[in-house]
């Protein structure tokens, strides 16, 4: 008789979704003995030395199967951060530290042999595979189709099979200085070896390729999920030796491109993702960069009326100042009665889309609950650079071309930068 694993994760899982693992030691005289505990030694390894950290919990069996339980995403999840590249970042494939974690499940007991005995741990009578978990929170019933269909490995880059980019946006539509990333995950961190974009002028015609090697480290388990430069700028600021072509990618001839991985030989290891280069519009820009459900970042530009606004918060006190002189009592207009001693304002901007289609709106849910975002924005030195901002509507509303026709997102920011009055 022994410890038996009813229920697992899956080799990759989304890190804010339940990881519930559960166990069941099938010998009924032992999980009757005083005290009984299942144990869970949680080994989350370090990507730079190997080393796990191990955390442990104990649970009870369950009155009705005696099944040990364990959702483990609430301890994984402290170890897992997803974070935007840099402004300024010169890779064609970046790493992102910690974005996906490397972890396995040893399985054990503790009892009395009798209720006068001391209690005996036997540790790790069952190790569980390795396996990994990424900062993606999918919605409830996504999440169960994402989990009993092994929709995962849709979205791994493999050589035997075409990944999906961690993103639900395909088609995207940006201005030749902008900045921006898309996000994919493999199984083994060797799987892709270079990116490929094609460019086309306003006829569709080709006007290059350019294939640009991986130079991320490919014996790093964070390789597994990597950032790949996909907006022009981006693409642009790419050092280093090509494969094929060489610097400027996106010059003033280009319309539109595309951008795929590869693995030598030629081997698709991604579908393709699609790319119009968008002009000014009358109204200012906005181009806000949001985590989206997958833990990866999307992009999208408002290019409609967009307001700014600014509100304040003020803590006043009542003076005591002296209106004594020499000639006794003077009563001013001027002297102040109340004066404001803190005064923080905060920048807001109301973001408007202009018109979009239903499928754009129904994206766009995911940065309504985005919990990062950032603001693209020219700096002092000129270039393209980020402020961070929170994302401050708490609603979505559903739209339907066949009924609404054409329709406009709304959402408010606020810069996440304080402006404090001297006083």
């Amino acid at each position: 008789m022994a410890l038996v694993l009813k229920t697992d994760n899956k080799d990759f899982s989304p890190v804010y979704n339940p990881m519930n693992v559960v166990i069941f030691q099938n010998n009924a005289v032992t999980v009757a003995k005083p005290d009984y505990k299942y144990i869970f030694d949680i080994n989350i390894i370090d990507y730079i030395s190997g080393l796990p950290t191990v955390i442990r919990t104990k649970v009870s069996p369950d009155p009705f199967y005696k099944y040990g339980i364990q959702d483990l995403h609430s301890i994984i999840e402290n170890y897992v951060k997803e974070t935007i590249p840099p402004y300024d970042d010169t890779d064609a494939i970046r790493v992102t530290d910690n974005a996906i974690i490397k972890f396995y499940v040893e399985y054990g007991e503790e009892y009395r042999l009798t209720v006068n005995d001391p209690i005996v741990q036997y540790l790790d009578q069952y190790t569980g595979n390795i396996q990994y978990a990424w900062g993606a929170s999918l919605e409830h019933h996504r999440f169960i189709d994402f989990f009993n269909n092994n929709e995962f490995e849709d979205y791994l880059c493999l050589t035997t099979s075409i990944g999906e980019f961690l993103t639900n946006q395909k088609n995207n539509k940006v201005y030749a200085n902008q900045l921006g990333w898309h996000w994919y995950m493999t199984s083994a961190p060797n799987n892709v070896d270079y990116l490929q974009v094609k460019t086309y002028d306003a006829s569709g015609v080709l006007i290059s390729t350019f294939d640009i090697p991986n130079n991320s480290n490919p014996s790093l388990d964070q390789s597994r999920l990597n950032s790949v430069a996909t907006s022009p700028q981006s693409l642009n600021n790419i050092t280093g030796a090509f494969l094929v072509g060489a610097q400027p990618v996106i010059i003033p001839t280009v319309a539109s491109y595309t951008v795929q991985l590869f693995r030598t030989g030629a081997v698709p290891v991604s579908e393709i993702l699609y790319f119009e280069i968008d002009t000014e519009c009358f109204y200012e820009t906005y181009r806000i960069h949001f985590e989206n459900e997958y833990g990866a970042f999307d992009s999208f530009n408002f290019k409609a009326d967009s307001k700014k606004s600014t509100n304040a918060e003020r803590k006043t006190y009542i003076t005591n100042r002296n209106i004594l002189t020499l000639n006794g009592l003077v009563y001013n207009h001027v002297t102040d009665t109340k004066v404001n001693y803190y005064v923080k304002s905060t920048d807001s901007i109301t973001l408007q889309s202009g018109l979009i289609d239903q499928a754009t709106n129904d994206w766009l849910k995911e940065l309504s609950f985005s919990p990062q975002a950032y603001l693209e924005f020219v700096d002092s030195s000129g270039v393209h650079n980020f402020k961070p901002c929170l994302v401050k509507s708490t609603s979505w509303n559903e739209l339907k071309d066949e009924v609404d026709k054409t329709f406009n997102f709304s959402i408010e920011i606020e810069l996440s930068d304080n402006f404090r009055q001297r006083r």
